[in-house]
């Protein structure tokens, strides 16, 4: 299980550190990435329903969105970035974690989280929402681990990181790739939990077994 866990990680530097990679262009990511600054706050007096999706509603490594919170605008007690279908939604706090969401709606996030858009122009969504997941892109950042403070990544850090670009036509077959690989480590996840949990429940039936006297 532990090795099936290791694979997306394994996938995501064989695409950005491999031969193939060392050969596209270099730019820095805030040549693709358009930071966006909307924030909703209670002092404008907003109305109306929406979506909140914060930190604990991303799963760490893959991008899925796990929860979210239907909330009234009118009731918020503190700033929040907006976000709209198809931004990339950082978060910056623990940078490690790899909480990286591609949004499906429009919604607001959490100030431990950085809001983009991508210039199409240059590079596919999805394509530099993997990269900021990635190994790689970890290596090249450099996140502040000031001591009493939780690690995190600035706005000008994240714009400064170096990725390597592909034409779009290949970038769009490097994600249909990863997707594969991505659903073939879920299926295998999904197949050896419960086969691990009964295995790890077998000691204790013997033990049961062997003290009863049955």
């Amino acid at each position: 299980l532990d090795a099936a866990r290791a694979l997306p990680a394994a996938y995501l530097r064989a695409v950005f550190e491999g031969e193939e990679a060392r050969g596209w262009p270099v730019r820095p990511l805030g040549d693709v990435l358009l930071q966006r600054r909307e924030v909703i706050h209670p002092r404008n007096n907003p109305r109306g329903e929406t979506t909140f999706v914060g930190l604990e509603h991303v799963e760490s490594g893959t991008g899925n969105r796990i929860g979210s919170l239907p909330v009234r605008m009118e009731e918020l007690t503190g700033r929040k970035p907006k976000f709209y279908q198809n931004d990339i939604v950082y978060g910056y706090l623990r940078p490690y974690l790899n909480k990286v969401w591609v949004a499906e709606f429009e919604g607001l996030c959490s100030v431990d989280q950085y809001v983009y858009s991508v210039n199409n122009e240059l590079a596919s969504v999805g394509f530099v929402a993997w990269f900021m997941r990635s190994p790689t892109f970890l290596n090249r950042a450099p996140i502040d681990t000031t001591p009493g403070q939780l690690p995190r990544i600035r706005i000008e850090e994240v714009a400064a990181v170096d990725l390597n670009l592909p034409p779009l036509d290949v970038q769009q077959q490097i994600m249909e790739r990863l997707l594969r690989q991505m659903e073939t480590v879920k299926q295998l996840t999904g197949f050896l939990k419960p086969s691990i949990t009964e295995l790890e429940a077998i000691p204790a039936a013997y033990s049961q077994q062997a003290f009863s006297g049955a």
